[in-house]
Formats: C-alpha cells, structure tokens, sequence
C-alpha cells in the first residue's frame, strides 16, 4: 500500500458545481478501487492524497497527470504506507452557499473529521501546511 501527494494548480478558477461534480465523480470511483484520501482546493490550487494499492495508486496518478483541468503537477510525497491517514473520500474549499455543503456527503467541514490514524505521517503534515498557509476556514 502507498500514497501519493501533488500539487496542481486549475487552467480556470473552478466553481462549486464544478467542484461538486469532481468530488461526486471521485468517491464512486475510488469506492470501486478502494482508493482513499482527500481533496482540497484553493483559489485555483489543489492538494490531494491517494492511498491504496500501489498499482491502483500509481494508474490513477498517471491519469491524473493527464487531466486537462489542471497543470503544473508537482509529486511531493509517492512512499509506502502500512496504514491509512484518510478512512473517507473528502473534499475541502471555499464555498459562498454552506448550505449546499452541508448535505454534501464527503465535504470536509472540520479539520476534525479527518481520521488521521497516522498524525505525524508527511502526508497529513503536507495537509495541515496547505490548511494553515492558504487561511482555508476550516473549524477544528
């Protein structure tokens, strides 16, 4: 088992819907390869961590890569793992209608609801980085 973390930046500011349609896509996809990790977006940057089966990880990244939606794909962090930091598909950005968010199954609400099993893994310090350096309104 392994994880992988980038960086990306979007050829366009993206919208909630957008967004929204990403996250929804993600979760019944990574469901099916048993893919876990997590999302998030700012101001035209992601951050995402993929955990799962090297294989399944290292294809996914390779179409990932790929994706025309974004470019300037950095790799920080591709390392085995004996455990998962992220239990559950969730997904992190600024929004304007929280309503719409609340409903959203996998939307991160609180730094709180993240399961992180392995606190002092580089993946889970590379979110915490993204969280506090982008001012990201996430309640702990």
């Amino acid at each position: 088992m392994k994880n992988i973390v980038y960086l990306s930046t979007a050829v366009k500011l993206m919208h909630e819907n957008q967004l929204f349609d990403i996250l929804h896509n993600a979760r019944q996809h990574n469901a099916a390869l048993n893919i876990s990790g997590l999302l998030l977006y700012s101001e035209g940057t992601f951050i995402q961590v993929l955990e799962g089966k090297d294989s399944v990880i290292d294809a996914l990244y390779s179409r990932i890569e790929a994706d025309q939606r974004h470019k300037n794909v950095i790799k920080l962090i591709d390392e085995p793992i004996t455990e998962k930091s992220f239990s559950q598909w969730l997904m992190g950005f600024a929004v304007t209608d929280s309503a719409k968010t609340e409903k959203l199954l996998g939307y991160l609400k609180s730094i709180s609801e993240l399961n992180l099993n392995s606190g002092n893994s580089t993946a889970v310090a590379a979110i915490k980085t993204f969280i506090e350096s982008n001012n990201l309104e996430i309640n702990s």
